[in-house]
C-alpha cells in the first residue's frame, strides 16, 4: 500500500527541505496525489502539496501528515507533471514551480454554481475566411498558429471556439500580452458569456486573486482571462488554450522560475491534447518556423473585417528634418497629419518608446554624463509625474527606482550649461500641448499606468472618444480595437535597433507593424507615419509595406548565419556580486569548466552583462549556445550567485 506521501512544502525552504516525507495515517488513507495538506514541521504546521505518494518507506522517521485541507486536490496529474517539468527545465526550485499553481493565500469562500447554458447576445457571424480558419483550427491535431494581419478578427474567431469548448463542458483559458488588454478582452468575451468569466493579472490585490482562483477552483468557471500567470489557472477540464499576440516577448517570465509561456502551452498540449492556437499579425520568428517545418499546423487570415485596407504607411527621414531647420520632435509631415485628423473629428495615437522627458542629462561643456550610482546607468530626466507621487523635476533610474535631484552645474567641470538630451513620452506631451493646445491629450505609459484601473480609464475615454491624441510606449501598441483612431505616428523608429541583441530587428518590425494596426480598422483607410533616421533597414522598410513573410526570409537567414534560436537554443548564466572581481573570478571558473566538458559543437562565451552594474552589484555572463545548452550544465554545480535563464529572450 501507498503508506507514505512526498510534499512539497508551500513556504519558502532551503533546497534540500523543498520536498519531505510524510507517513499517511489511517484515517487519510483516501489521500490523493495533489492534495494540499497540513503537515507538521518543526514546532509548526505548514501548508503543502502531496507530489507522489510511493509504498516504499523512507530510511528515516516520519511524521503524520495531520490532514487534508481541500475535499478535491488543488493539483491534476498534468499540473503535477507540468511543475516537475518547470523545475528540471528552468532550473527552478520545485517548491516555486508548484506555487505558479497556488493562490498566494488560501481562503473558504462559498460561491452559487455557475451555469452557462445559453448565449446571452449574438455573436457575429464568421466570414468565409473566418470559417475555414475556424475549421481548419477544429480538424488539425497540432498547435494552430494563427496568422492574421491587424483587423482581421482573430478574436472573433476566438469567441466562437471559446463557445464550442464550452457547450461540451471544457474551460477555456485566454492569455493577453499586458494587464492593460485584459479589460477588452473580458469585455469582449462577457457579450457572450456574462459575468461566468474569471480574471487573473498581478493587479488584482492578495485577496482578489485568492478569490478569483477559488472561483475557477470550486466552479469550473468556463472562461479564463489574463496574461502570463493566467496559465496556471486551476482548470480541472481543460479544453481550449489561446494566446493572443503569441509573438509578446512579455510572454517570458523574468524571475525564477524564467519560464516561457509559449513552452509551457506545449508541455501542457503534450500532457492533455487540449486545442491551443497561438494568434499573431506577426508571429515570432520561432513559432513562425515550426510552423513551416509543419510542427504547428498554420493558419492564416489575409482580409481585414469589412473589406477594410490596411493603412497607408509613409517613412518620414529625419536627416531632412534637420537640413529644413525643423528642429521639432514632430516632422512637418506629421503634424499635417494631426491637423487633419483633428479637424475630422477622429483620433491619433503618438507612440514613443521611451518614457520621461529626456533620456540623458549631458553637460555641453564636457560631456560629462549623470547616471545611476547603484546601476551605472544613464537616468532619466522627469519634469513632475503627480500620479506617481513625484512633484518636482527628478531623475529616476528606470532600472533599481533611484530618484534624484536633476544636477544645477555639471559636478565633473562646474559647468552650468547642462543638456536633456532625447525625448520622451512627457516631451512629446509638452510638445503636442503647445503646437494643438485644444486638443484633448493624454499619456499612456508605465509611469502614468501605474495605479489599479489607470489603463481601462484611458481606454474607456478613448472608446468614448473624450481623448484627441494619446501619446504612448508600447503597452499601446498591442491588439487595442480602436475604431476612431485614424492616425499613427511613431516618433521614432530606430530606438530598439540600437539595442545590442539578435531579436532587435524582430522586435522592431513586430512593433511598427503592431503598432500601425491601430489605425484604420474601419471603413475609412487609415494612416501611419514612421519618423526615422534608418529609412533603409530592413526592419523599417518592411514594416511600411506591412511585408511579413519578406521579413522573416531575411531574419532566418541571419539566424542561420550566426546559429541563434530558433536553429539553436541558448542558455544564459549570470553572475552577480556586489564585488566585481568576485563575479570575474565565479564566471571565469565555469566558463573553464564548461570549456572543458563541452562538446566541439558548442559555442561558449563570456562577456559582461549590457547594464554592467544594477543595484550595487556587478555582472558577468555566460552564453552557452547550441543544440541542446541544458545538457551541457546538467552536471555542473551552479554557484549561489548565478541565475540561470533557459532560453533568454536577451542575451545582454
Amino acid at each position: 500500500m501507498n503508506n507514505y506521501a512526498e510534499v512539497c512544502l508551500k513556504r519558502r525552504m532551503p533546497k534540500n527541505l523543498e520536498i519531505l516525507n510524510y507517513q499517511i495515517p489511517s484515517n487519510l488513507k483516501d489521500l490523493k496525489e495533489g492534495s494540499l495538506v497540513k503537515i507538521p514541521l518543526r514546532n509548526s504546521y505548514i501548508e503543502g502539496v502531496v507530489m507522489h505518494k510511493t509504498g516504499v518507506k523512507p530510511n528515516h522517521p516520519v511524521k503524520d501528515i495531520r490532514e487534508i485541507l481541500f475535499n478535491h486536490p488543488v493539483l491534476s496529474a498534468w499540473q503535477i507533471k507540468l511543475a516537475k517539468w518547470i523545475s528540471l527545465y528552468y532550473k527552478a526550485p520545485i517548491q516555486k514551480a508548484v506555487n505558479l499553481f497556488l493562490p498566494p493565500k488560501f481562503y473558504k469562500f462559498e460561491y452559487e454554481p455557475v451555469l452557462t447554458k445559453e448565449i446571452l447576445k449574438e455573436k457575429h457571424i464568421l466570414t468565409e475566411e473566418q470559417n475555414k480558419a475556424y475549421q481548419k483550427i477544429l480538424k488539425t491535431n497540432k498547435i494552430s498558429l494563427l496568422k492574421g494581419i491587424t483587423g482581421s478578427g482573430k478574436t472573433e474567431i476566438y469567441l466562437h471556439l471559446a463557445e464550442k469548448f464550452i457547450k461540451e463542458g471544457k474551460q477555456c483559458i485566454l492569455i493577453v500580452p499586458e494587464i492593460s488588454l485584459t479589460p477588452q478582452m473580458v469585455e469582449y468575451f462577457e457579450r457572450i458569456f456574462g459575468k461566468n468569466v474569471a480574471i487573473l493579472h498581478s493587479r488584482l490585490t492578495e485577496k482578489q486573486k485568492s478569490m478569483e482562483w477559488m472561483k475557477i477552483f470550486l466552479n469550473d468557471t468556463p472562461v479564463i482571462i489574463g496574461p502570463r500567470s493566467a496559465i496556471f489557472a486551476p482548470v480541472k477540464n481543460p479544453g481550449l488554450i489561446i494566446l493572443d499576440e503569441e509573438h509578446e516577448f512579455t510572454y517570458k517570465q523574468e524571475q525564477t522560475p524564467r519560464y516561457n509561456t509559449v513552452d509551457v502551452i506545449k508541455k501542457i498540449f503534450e500532457f492533455t491534447g487540449v486545442k491551443v492556437v497561438l494568434g499573431s499579425a506577426t508571429p515570432s520568428i520561432a513559432s513562425y518556423y515550426d510552423a513551416l517545418k509543419n510542427n504547428f499546423e498554420l493558419v492564416e487570415l489575409n482580409q481585414r473585417i469589412g473589406g477594410a485596407m490596411l493603412p497607408a504607411v509613409t517613412l518620414v527621414d529625419l536627416r531632412n528634418e534637420f537640413e529644413k531647420k525643423n528642429y521639432s520632435i514632430l516632422s512637418e509631415l506629421l503634424q499635417e497629419k494631426i491637423k487633419s485628423t483633428l479637424n475630422s473629428g477622429k483620433q491619433a495615437i503618438l507612440f514613443l518608446n521611451k518614457r520621461g522627458s529626456a533620456s540623458a542629462v549631458v553637460c555641453r561643456e564636457c560631456g560629462y554624463m549623470e547616471k545611476c550610482l547603484s546601476c551605472d546607468m544613464p537616468m532619466t530626466y522627469h519634469k513632475i509625474m503627480p500620479e506617481s507621487g513625484i512633484k518636482k523635476p527628478s531623475l529616476i533610474c528606470h532600472h533599481c527606482g533611484k530618484i534624484t535631484a536633476p544636477p544645477l552645474k555639471c559636478p565633473v567641470c562646474g559647468g552650468l550649461n547642462i543638456k536633456y538630451v532625447g525625448a520622451g513620452t512627457q516631451k512629446v506631451e509638452e510638445e503636442i500641448i503647445k503646437i494643438f493646445p485644444k486638443a484633448k491629450v493624454a499619456r499612456a505609459d508605465r509611469d502614468t499606468m501605474s495605479k489599479r484601473g489607470s489603463f481601462e480609464k484611458i481606454y474607456e475615454k478613448l472608446i468614448k472618444k473624450e481623448i484627441d491624441i494619446l501619446i504612448g510606449t508600447q503597452m499601446i501598441g498591442k491588439g487595442l480595437h480602436l475604431p476612431n483612431v485614424n492616425l499613427v505616428g511613431v516618433i521614432l523608429a530606430d530606438i530598439g535597433l540600437h539595442f545590442p541583441d539578435f531579436r532587435s530587428s524582430e522586435r522592431t518590425f513586430q512593433l511598427l507593424t503592431q503598432v500601425a494596426g491601430r489605425a484604420g480598422r474601419t471603413d475609412i483607410p487609415g494612416e501611419v507615419i514612421i519618423q526615422t533616421y534608418m529609412t533603409e533597414n530592413i526592419a523599417i522598410s518592411l514594416a511600411k509595406t506591412h511585408d511579413y513573410d519578406s521579413f522573416y526570409k531575411y531574419e532566418i537567414e541571419q539566424r542561420k548565419s550566426f546559429n541563434y534560436p530558433p536553429i539553436s537554443k541558448l542558455i544564459k548564466l549570470t553572475f552577480v556580486d556586489p564585488n566585481p572581481k568576485k563575479a570575474l573570478l565565479q564566471a571565469q571558473k565555469i566558463n573553464n569548466i564548461l570549456k572543458e566538458i563541452a562538446p566541439h559543437t558548442y559555442r561558449i562565451t563570456l562577456y559582461p552583462a549590457l547594464i554592467f552594474k544594477m543595484n550595487n552589484k556587478y555582472r558577468w555572463n555566460i552564453l552557452i549556445q547550441g543544440h541542446a545548452p541544458e545538457e551541457v550544465i546538467q552536471n555542473v554545480e551552479i554557484p549561489e550567485n548565478c541565475r540561470v535563464d533557459v532560453d533568454p529572450i536577451s542575451i545582454g
